[in-house]
């Protein structure tokens, strides 16, 4: 999987279905400003570039797919990842700030309580901050600094301002402990409403 930021706002979006699903997604794809057309399963597909498809039997919904794809589109469909080209992550919206959790369609459950516990974690002054460090980015680019000391200097601004804790500057997954690993997803079950065993 490549993740990938669409600007939704600018591509023709279809939405074929009718039920709880769809207005979820529907909900979602309004919230990142796209204006989705409710259309029939039986529909014309020409012109959309992308297709959410949910709450039909999967004979159908593949039908669809095959429509929409032979129509130059790409294609979700909700809980078969088979039939899908991309998959809409769990995503936490702090303004312009995105964040965003996938599983590759694997395991939608968990990215949305990871996406739960990232929100608790980003509170609505992230909103303001990212405009804090886009003004002193504009700074720095006006000063001549390059793109590796921008990105030092952000990293120092979010240390120094107790807005994420300090880590080594190389840190990986690799270099955490398993149990701090462990209290991590333990924190995230939590985060979802789910026991921990």
């Amino acid at each position: 999987m490549l993740p990938i930021n669409l600007d939704i706002r600018r591509l023709n979006v279809a939405l074929v279905g009718e039920g709880p699903r769809a207005a979820r997604r529907e909900a979602l794809l309004r919230e990142a400003g796209a204006a989705p057309m409710r259309v029939a399963a039986d529909a014309d597909l020409s012109g959309y570039r992308i297709v959410y498809v949910a709450d039909l039997p999967v004979d159908a919904a593949r039908q669809v797919a095959d429509r929409a794809h032979a129509a130059g589109a790409l294609v979700n469909v909700e809980d078969e990842a088979e039939l899908c080209d991309f998959h809409t992550p769990s995503v936490v919206r702090r303004g312009d700030l995105t964040l965003s959790v996938a599983t590759g369609g694997r395991c939608p459950g968990l990215a949305g309580a990871l996406g739960e516990y990232l929100g608790a974690l980003f509170d609505g002054a992230w909103a303001m901050r990212l405009g804090v460090l886009e003004a002193k980015r504009k700074r720095w680019r006006a000063e001549g600094m390059g793109h590796a000391q921008i990105r030092a200097a952000i990293a120092r601004t979010l240390v120094q301002s107790g807005w994420v804790p300090d880590l080594p500057a190389k840190a990986a997954a690799s270099d955490f402990s398993q149990a701090e690993n462990n209290e991590t997803l333990r924190k995230a079950s939590l985060a979802g409403g789910q026991a921990s065993q």
